[in-house]
């Protein structure tokens, strides 16, 4: 059986003192004089550029757009294909199917379970975008596990017959796990947060958020308490 949702958002590297080069931006854009540097509290760095630059509907995000943060997510592809619709202040590099089959094969061979490969959805009751309440049941989600395996049988049957990686991987059911990088600036995540973690949004990419979320807020935790407030999940319109 399926279990839970296999996927990982993990911190590989971002800006030190982001707080604060978002507060040097903001002097840079209000001062009559350059100010290399400051010795400002990364807090209190913090607690500025919120008043100064997003309290009260400001609307003042460029500075937030010079620290940026690297995370590594794992997550199925119908997500990530989610993910890498977002294309302004950011970049990707995702784990690619040409290369990486041989996990593929694997489930194929029996040498290691389809779950381990390919994501399915727990039993449980689920709601679609309409509003409308299903349930998906524990014979539902075993005959999904099954035509994961098939897809990987088909797969490993095609590269034996000598079709390549991107050939082959055209039979494979969608839900297989991939990872990859993602940098972005602060501004860009908390433009992706506006509009993947409001509650009519897919419940995997969600899920996903809720994980960059716990980075992004031990990241520049000032800046996230007010984001948090005023913004979070209320759908408004990026920045």
């Amino acid at each position: 059986m399926p279990g839970p949702m296999p996927l990982s958002v993990t911190t590989v590297t971002a800006t030190e003192m982001p707080q604060r080069l978002a507060y040097l931006a903001l002097h840079a854009d209000y001062s009559e004089q350059p100010f290399p540097k400051t010795e400002l509290a990364e807090d209190e760095a913090g607690r500025i550029v919120v008043e100064r630059l997003l309290k009260g509907n400001r609307g003042h995000w460029g500075p937030l757009e010079h620290p940026s943060l690297s995370l590594m997510i794992q997550a199925d592809h119908n997500t990530m294909m989610q993910l890498r619709t977002h294309r302004v202040g950011c970049t990707f590099d995702y784990q690619s199917m040409r290369y990486t089959g041989k996990r593929i094969s694997k489930v194929a061979n029996r040498e290691i379970p389809p779950e381990d490969v390919f994501y399915v959805r727990k039993p449980g009751h689920y709601t679609d975008r309409q509003g409308k309440k299903y349930e998906w049941t524990k014979d539902q989600a075993e005959e999904q596990l099954a035509m994961c395996l098939s897809s990987a049988i088909d797969y490993d049957r095609l590269r034996q017959q000598g079709a390549s990686e991107e050939h082959a991987r055209s039979v494979l059911a969608t839900g297989y796990l991939q990872h990859g990088l993602v940098t972005g600036s602060l501004r860009f995540w908390l433009h992706l947060l506006d509009v993947r973690a409001k509650s009519d949004a897919q419940l995997e990419i969600r899920q996903v958020m809720q994980g960059i979320e716990l980075e992004v807020h031990r990241w520049v935790p000032e800046i996230w308490t007010w984001y948090q407030q005023h913004r979070h999940q209320k759908a408004l319109l990026a920045p």
